[in-house]
């Protein structure tokens, strides 16, 4: 079980050390603009013609940027924080805005649009959040890999919450290629991958993870295009 947990944290290291150019860029914007409202509050004072109430716009914007920065890098320390498992009663579908959250930025850089129907109202899971956002952000990013060669306008991962009599769930539905069936059947295998730079642990370490919560994954195609993989919990009754 010790070994299990430092393979999820290393899981959890390996995905913020690929999204780091990605992040540091998306810090970058709100720093550079609160670097460029603070000088354009400094400009007016040292000329001495500034009113208190004109001072508010820019100020106000700053404060916006400062706060969007503070989120950016909330949920990077959240996410990959060293701590023991910990399951409390949580929401599905806050799990899922905090990972779309994360990833934000990588999609807008790959040109990719996340598209969340939340279904609101869900019965609570008991889960470890920063696991199931680990498992979260793998399929994300798997379903973001599976669309690199698509044509712009089929660019578009779909991510759906709902419920039903055996539990609480999320299904992340990419627009690629589809998975071939010798692919298949090896997908959740350890050190099996399909990356040119992979380790092939993702899927492994997610299936582990979700089997630790008495939950499901598993994947469908998802018709024409593309494939659903189906994020199963129990309900916290």
């Amino acid at each position: 079980r010790q070994q299990q947990e430092k393979l999820q944290f290393t899981g959890r290291l390996i995905t913020m050390g690929e999204m780091a150019s990605t992040l540091a860029h998306e810090l970058n914007q709100p720093l550079s603009a609160i670097a460029s409202y603070s000088t354009a509050c400094l400009n007016m004072i040292e000329h001495g013609d500034v009113r208190p109430p004109e001072l508010k716009e820019p100020l106000s914007k700053m404060n916006v940027q400062a706060r969007r920065a503070g989120t950016i890098i909330r949920r990077v320390h959240e996410f990959v924080r060293r701590s023991e498992p910990k399951r409390v009663s949580c929401s599905l579908d806050d799990i899922v805005e905090e990972a779309a959250g994360l990833i934000e930025a990588d999609a807008r850089k790959r040109d990719i649009r996340i598209v969340s129907v939340l279904a609101g109202n869900l019965p609570p899971v008991l889960a470890d959040r920063a696991m199931i956002e680990q498992v979260l952000l793998n399929l994300i990013r798997n379903g973001m890999d599976a669309m690199a060669t698509c044509p712009p306008e089929r660019r578009r991962l779909l991510i759906e919450t709902g419920a039903d009599a055996e539990g609480v769930q999320v299904a992340v539905r990419d627009a690629g290629d589809g998975i071939p069936p010798d692919v298949a059947e090896k997908l959740f295998s350890p050190f099996f991958t399909t990356k040119p730079d992979g380790m092939g642990m993702g899927l492994n370490i997610c299936r582990s993870i979700v089997e630790l919560h008495r939950g499901r994954l598993w994947f469908e195609s998802a018709g024409e295009y593309g494939t659903v993989f189906i994020l199963k919990l129990p309900a916290d009754d």
